[in-house]
């Protein structure tokens, strides 16, 4: 089902046949109605032999619909048509660009920061060429029963907002000026809500330029200037418990003559809300490429404070024209929060409605990213893109490397009793000018740019080009301003968790948890070699020689030199899958990996082999709750080629 709305000067063939059709629809729906009404006869035998429309259906349809003019307008189920309303003063609030970070001088320790969402903190969706709209929305809202902004309950902020972007109104300002625009619901939760269009001169004053352009106003404390579009009062309000019945879209069509459009549409209820300004006050049709939807206080830079034990997902449904699915972005740019973390991968969708979708919750989770991979256990890795497979190579390896970061993991042998099998025993990373490397699994030591260093749990601290390092427990976390990350995780005490995740997707990866470019069908080697997947079971040389070797690290460049563990580097002659085991050993750690709902064959084979190499239990724990692998490349189950 499409969402947005498609006005009909929109140039794009494939929105024109989209009109057409829709509009199609919408005549012969809207004739039934009025042949309905107006002749009880014949007429009135025939609108009987059509199910009338649904209030879910009227809500989609009425979206296409385009209001005759600029100004507010409201619809009324079941009528396809706008209906024009006397415009309000927008509320006396500021919903400002994001404040920014403060600048850090050299390594320091600094307080636990959570990536609650706002001020900068957030997921966006990016797109090639130019948004014509976007949607966003909560699909699923769960364990939220409460929510106070400045200790006013259901006080709260809807926001789609735009990426700062060039604009011809920043020709008289300063020469970092850039436009900016919102399209917002106001929930003030004691009062009625009102929907809007925030617009922003963000930097526009200089040293020189001292004064807003005739009709904007300067936002104190800033060198920014704003002004509000026609506002549609009179909504009432909605209680946060509601959350998962709102939508709010931002639609816009360029020219003299052309208007953006901010609309409210609340499942459940028979009235849709619209508010729409000139496009000419910033020309955003002429430069929106990305969009944040998010939900924040409600102005002022304030805080939406949700409930403990609150989880919601998000999504921005983004048009362009195509039915590919948007670019994760890690940022966006209001200064409103929410006291919710990002946490988990982002998910997209294709098609019709292309989106991204990412979960906001106050329940710890893994770190956020906009996509992530993993080597876990002896180790087993997950790539980006889901292929799946064992590597039991020593050695130093590159396991992710971006324009933004690397990523290194030392593999050393696994306990003796099982020769050719290997676990992560150190990892390193390089993120803008920072290297940090953990160090054992046991009192693992840290180093940061070469130096030994300290950091107690519960404690993080802040590097030279903006990097953090976080430790809570036996968890290590190191995050770039970009949104890259690698978690380490040494609680087993014998081998480390490896989590690695990306501040953009797609972007160019490479490593052992990298699959070929967009296909996770297929190995690539360091020099673009692509080997189709799966490689045979017993095909040791194609994994460990052509594949694996074209990723080792020589020790002049290693992350993880200074870690000094002597590992040979070999590459195993012969497989160590789980049917070599001693029949009574197998049998013991199928049970565990059972008795712990591990049911996916290829994940039950890897759980096995884990808890009887590992010789630990807790081995079956990285199996818990893990999905079924998109592509299994190599393992015991994979066939021969």
């Amino acid at each position: 089902m499409l969402h947005g709305r498609y006005p009909d000067r929109y140039p794009h063939p494939m929105r024109r046949r989209l009109r057409r059709l829709l509009g199609v629809a919408v005549v012969a729906v809207t004739a039934l109605v009025t042949t309905a009404a107006l002749a009880p006869g014949a007429s009135a035998r025939a609108a009987a032999t059509v199910a009338p429309m649904t209030a879910q259906s009227w809500h989609s349809a009425i979206a296409h619909v385009s209001t005759p003019a600029k100004g507010c307008y409201t619809a009324t189920y079941p009528a396809l048509t706008w209906h024009s309303v006397s415009c309000a003063a927008a509320p006396k609030k500021t919903y400002a660009p994001q404040s920014g970070a403060a600048s850090t001088a050299g390594v320091g320790t600094v307080g636990l920061a959570p990536e609650t969402v706002g001020n900068g903190v957030d997921f966006s969706a990016g797109v090639t060429g130019l948004m014509t709209g976007a949607t966003g929305s909560f699909p699923t809202v769960t364990g939220v029963t409460g929510e106070t902004s400045l200790g006013v309950a259901n006080s709260y902020s809807l926001q789609l907002n735009s990426r700062p972007f060039p604009t011809p109104v920043c020709a008289t300002g300063g020469p970092s000026c850039q436009g900016w625009e919102q399209f917002i619901l106001s929930n003030p939760g004691s009062t009625t809500g009102y929907v809007f269009i925030q617009f922003w001169l963000i930097n526009y004053l200089t040293s020189t330029v001292t004064s807003c352009p005739t009709g904007w106003t300067w936002a104190p404390g800033s060198a920014h200037c704003y002004k509000n579009g026609s506002a549609i009062g009179g909504i009432p309000s909605q209680p946060i418990t509601t959350l998962g019945n709102l939508s709010l879209t931002g639609t816009v069509t360029g020219g003299a003559s052309g208007w953006d459009t901010a609309q409210l549409n609340i499942a459940g209820s028979t009235t849709v809300y619209s508010a729409s300004t000139s496009d000419t006050t910033l020309d955003l049709s002429g430069g929106w490429t990305a969009a944040e939807f998010m939900i924040g206080g409600d102005g002022n830079s304030s805080q939406a404070a949700f409930n403990p034990g609150s989880t919601i997902t998000v999504q921005t449904v983004v048009h362009n024209g195509t039915t590919a699915a948007p670019t994760c972005i890690y940022g966006g740019w209001t200064g409103e929060t929410n006291n919710l973390t990002l946490v988990g991968t982002a998910t997209y969708a294709t098609g019709a409605s292309p989106s991204i979708r990412s979960v906001q919750s106050n329940i710890p989770g893994l770190p956020a990213s906009c996509k992530s991979a993993s080597g876990t256990g002896e180790p087993h890795d997950t790539t980006f893109d889901g292929l799946y497979y064992d590597f039991q190579d020593q050695g130093t390896f590159t396991d992710t490397k971006t324009s933004t970061m690397t990523v290194q993991a030392e593999h050393i042998p696994a306990p003796p009793t099982y020769p050719n099998r290997t676990m992560a025993g150190a990892v390193g990373t390089q993120m803008g000018s920072d290297t940090v490397a953990l160090c054992g699994v046991t009192n693992t030591s840290l180093y940061i740019d070469g130096a030994l260093t300290t950091l107690a749990s519960g404690s993080a601290m802040a590097l030279p080009s903006g990097d953090t390092v976080t430790r809570t427990g036996n968890t290590w976390l190191v995050t770039d301003p970009q949104g890259d990350y690698l978690q380490a995780d040494t609680s087993s005490s014998i081998w480390m968790d490896l989590h690695v995740g990306l501040g953009t997707y797609p972007e160019a990866v490479g490593g052992l948890l990298a699959n070929a470019p967009g296909n996770p069908g297929a190995f690539e080697t360091s020099t673009g070699v692509i080997i189709p997947a799966p490689i045979s079971a017993s095909d040791t040389t194609t994994m460990y020689h052509v594949y694996g070797d074209s990723w080792r690290v020589p020790t002049a460049k290693s992350l993880v030199a200074v870690c000094k563990i002597q590992t040979a580097e070999t590459d195993p002659t012969t497989t160590g899958w789980a049917n070599t085991l001693p029949q009574d050993v197998q049998a013991k750690a199928l049970t565990v990996c059972q008795q712990d709902g591990v049911k996916d064959v290829t994940l039950l084979e890897a759980c096995t082999l884990d808890v009887a190499v590992l010789g630990t239990p807790l081995a079956a724990r990285s199996f818990i709750g893990e999905p079924a692998p998109v592509v299994v490349g190599w393992s015991e189950d994979t066939v021969a080629k």
